[in-house]
């Protein structure tokens, strides 16, 4: 039923009764509304072309075949150039059992336009419609069998089969294409394509192989054909197996040597990928650069003894080599992060390192290629030695040597500024973080500075300071510093007092101060402070988050999963849950070594937070531990 979307209202309900309108020799049925204006509209809408077509496509969801079949009709008629309103048409009558003026529509098509072998097409589709599949089958022979089609008749004549759904004679066309024309043509992505559709993947990569290796593709931009095409394991497998088979004709051939390699890192496997990549390497004599570039993967996948394998290869050829440093570089690097995922590293692993990096310093002084070592090492002194001190002294040794780049030379104020907060000098760290946001002022690096700067603020208790600051930083162009922004301005909008009372929120970001110096006792002092004096506070869910940080910090990982537990259950649908959820995820994962419970806490935010920022990382994680062969 067509109802008038005009501004005419229905008349009353009791008023309201059907009306037939005959338009083009049809009786259509429609609403009677209170204007006679609205059905004025409505008809002049049939009329015009556009609407008719709209019109005709709903008639065709609607199953109301007929009349679908006479708009198309009107449609195509006006249009005989038009090959989908041909198609919808055809398509209309065979659904409303009009055979015969089908057939009629057909021959009257292809006597007008002998040339179209899309009506050739539909004379042999009909005849199998109407069970006549032998002769049918002649036909479809003799269009795609044709020998004086061009290319682009080529082209039409798979498409027209592609219409029909007659997939087998379409992949015949292009085989036939490809043979007469070459590989120089597009029939080999088409033929791939078709293979790939029609569940023949062996095939479909098979030439997609083909075509990196013999019809000049550019090799990066066909490697975008694989990532579209191959997406499960055993599209891994394939690949792998026709890629291993060429490589016994062709074995020093750099895109199928590469393309194994790439089929190992996607499926994770480090092992065979440091196999291939090494091999790769010594064939083509580049020095360690793919090594590098593996290890550094490696390391942001956490496999951390194949990463360590690739950095110790590069070191291998020499000291003078030209990626000596950043194999050494690499190889701290792996032993920073693996630390950091230990439960409880011993004291002195954190000395070897301190030592192995100063020495890397004293070799290579400072400058841009050593700031990732020394960023790590003043990482080292803040957050696990407890020396900020020393973070100080390193970092203003680098950020004062000559020759180091406004970015690096920023991004050391960044790290210099929060060794004076762990230290205690709150102003110091202002002054640089006001210097970066000013050298800075559009770039993500201004922004963190100005992020940082508003956490400043929050900790002295300047709340509409910080707020104007944070306001700014939700559009941020980085999602890690907009989150933070919006996590602190919904700290501070949601815990400030009745009447301006700010003495809870002031004792609470004193207390985060705190336990930025590492000063836990005195921190958690202050927190356990608010409930006493104000019992049921807002601040609740913040303060078990940060006591749960407490407790890791001091090595008590029951504890502190305990309180995390709490937490999310107690405040399952407060703003902190998913944070919530993410830490007891990893406090599971490596501290407790209790993978069956990280993995359940980092399903619990994929399917109960689809708005967090911890999302994508959570679904890797669980991915990894569900033992998923492919990563996201």
């Amino acid at each position: 039923m067509v109802q008038e979307t005009t501004g005419c209202r229905p008349i009353k309900k009791g008023q309201q009764n059907a009306r037939d309108i005959r338009y083009k020799g049809r009786k259509y049925n429609i609403m009677k509304t209170t204007c006679f204006f609205g059905v004025m509209l409505w008809m002049a809408a049939l009329a015009a072309q556009p609407g008719s077509e709209l019109l005709a496509r709903q008639y065709m969801q609607n199953r109301e075949y007929e009349k679908a079949a006479d708009l198309y009709e009107e449609l195509s008629t006006k249009n005989p150039t038009e090959i989908n309103l041909y198609d919808a048409y055809l398509t209309a009558l065979l659904m409303s059992k009009q055979g015969e003026k089908a057939e009629k529509l057909v021959n009257r098509r292809k006597k007008k336009y002998p040339q179209v072998l899309q009506y050739r097409v539909d004379e042999a589709y009909l005849l199998e419609n109407k069970g006549q599949v032998p002769e049918a089958e002649k036909l479809y022979k003799r269009v795609a069998d044709h020998p004086d089609l061009t290319i682009q008749q080529y082209y039409e004549a798979a498409d027209a089969f592609r219409r029909r759904s007659k997939y087998n004679w379409a992949i015949y066309v292009y085989e036939q294409g490809e043979e007469k024309f070459g590989f120089a043509s597009d029939f080999s992505t088409r033929l791939a394509q078709m293979y790939m559709e029609t569940g023949n993947k062996a095939k479909g990569l098979e030439k997609y192989v083909q075509m990196v290796l013999t019809a000049g593709y550019a090799y990066e931009q066909s490697k975008q054909l694989f990532e579209m095409n191959v997406t499960d394991s055993a599209d891994f497998a394939t690949l792998r197996t026709i890629l291993l088979r060429k490589l016994q004709k062709s074995p020093d051939n750099y895109e199928l040597n590469d393309l194994l390699k790439w089929t190992f890192i996607k499926t994770k496997d480090w092992e065979s990928a440091f196999i291939q990549t090494r091999a790769l390497d010594k064939r083509l004599k580049e020095k360690g650069v793919r090594l590098i570039e593996l290890g550094d993967l490696c390391v942001s996948n956490e496999a951390w003894s194949v990463a360590t394998r690739c950095y110790e290869y590069v070191k291998t050829l020499g000291a003078t080599g030209e990626y000596y440093n950043a194999a050494v570089s690499g190889l701290l690097e792996t032993r920073f992060q693996q630390l950091k995922t230990e439960a409880k590293p011993a004291p002195e692993t954190w000395l070897a390192l301190e030592a192995e990096m100063l020495q890397f310093l004293a070799e290579n002084g400072y400058n841009d290629g050593t700031w990732s070592i020394t960023s790590r090492l003043s990482d080292v002194y803040t957050q696990y030695k407890h020396t900020p001190q020393k973070a100080i002294e390193l970092l203003e040794k680098f950020y004062q040597s000559p020759g180091i780049s406004l970015k690096n030379r920023s991004q050391a104020k960044l790290a210099l500024g929060d060794a004076y907060v762990a230290h205690g000098d709150v102003w110091s760290s202002e002054l640089l973080f006001a210097q970066v946001e000013k050298d800075f002022p559009e770039d993500p690096l201004g922004q963190e500075a100005k992020y940082r700067r508003a956490r400043l603020s929050y900790y002295r208790g300047d709340y509409d300071w910080a707020m104007l600051q944070l306001d700014v930083l939700k559009g941020a162009t980085t999602q890690l510093i907009s989150n933070n922004a919006i996590r602190l301005a919904l700290t501070i909008t949601e815990n400030l007092g009745i009447d301006s009372n700010y003495d809870a929120l002031e004792r609470f970001s004193r207390a985060e101060l705190l336990l930025a110096q590492n000063k836990l006792e005195e921190a958690e002092r202050e927190m356990d402070s608010i409930p006493k004096l104000y019992p049921g506070h807002s601040l609740s869910d913040d303060i078990l988050l940060q006591k749960a940080v407490i407790r890791e910090k001091q090595f008590r990982f029951a504890e502190a999963a305990e309180l995390y537990n709490t937490l999310v259950v107690a405040f399952g649908h407060d703003i902190l849950a998913d944070n919530g959820w993410y830490r007891l995820g990893l406090l599971y994962e490596y501290k407790l070594k209790d993978l069956e419970n990280a993995r359940k806490a980092y399903e619990k935010i994929i399917l109960e937070f689809p708005g967090s920022y911890f999302i994508p990382d959570a679904r890797i994680r669980f991915r990894k531990l569900r033992g998923d062969k492919l990563g996201s």
